[in-house]
């Protein structure tokens, strides 16, 4: 090709992609999807890992974890929620729910659901803050009127 035809043939392009209307009418922004926050609690999504106890608790016999464990676990690892596994890596829910999980197989279970679990939560579990397993149902903190008159009269 000519050296004429190459800069006709490069000043086409350059007008037909000013031209285009997709060059002129900007693409719409991307929706995001809802954003969930951090759950108040972590009851419920302890409860549905629940599946998983026979795999990780101490004194099983080895086999795998079943299907729902390994289905809940990667639904939770990819949420929000993932913030709930301190507890079972801290071994929080072992002294809640009065169980003794096995922490070999607690560190291998997302090698065994093919689970990838935030590379940062153990950072998270550490920082936190984590939601608690359940809301505290002790009584309120505050002092009730009497008692808080008679602390300040000096007769408590």
């Amino acid at each position: 090709m000519a050296p004429s035809a190459v800069s006709f043939l490069a000043m086409a392009v350059a007008l037909m992609a000013v031209l285009h209307p997709a060059a002129t009418n900007p693409p719409p922004p991307p929706q995001t999807p809802p954003a969930t926050g951090t759950p108040r609690t972590c009851n419920w999504t302890l409860y549905n890992l629940f599946s998983c106890l026979p795999f990780l608790s101490t004194g099983t016999s080895l086999g795998g974890p079943p299907a729902s464990c390994c289905g809940t676990l990667r639904a939770v690892a990819t949420s929000p929620e993932s913030i709930c596994l301190c507890h079972l890596i801290g071994g929080e829910l072992n002294q809640f729910a009065h169980i003794n999980i096995d922490p070999v197989r607690l560190a291998v279970l997302p090698l065994v659901c093919l689970a990838i679990i935030p590379p940062d939560l153990p950072y998270m579990c550490f920082v936190g803050p984590v939601p608690p397993i359940t809301i505290s149902t002790a009584p309120s903190a505050t002092l009730p009127r009497a008692a808080l008159k008679d602390s300040v009269a000096g007769r408590g």
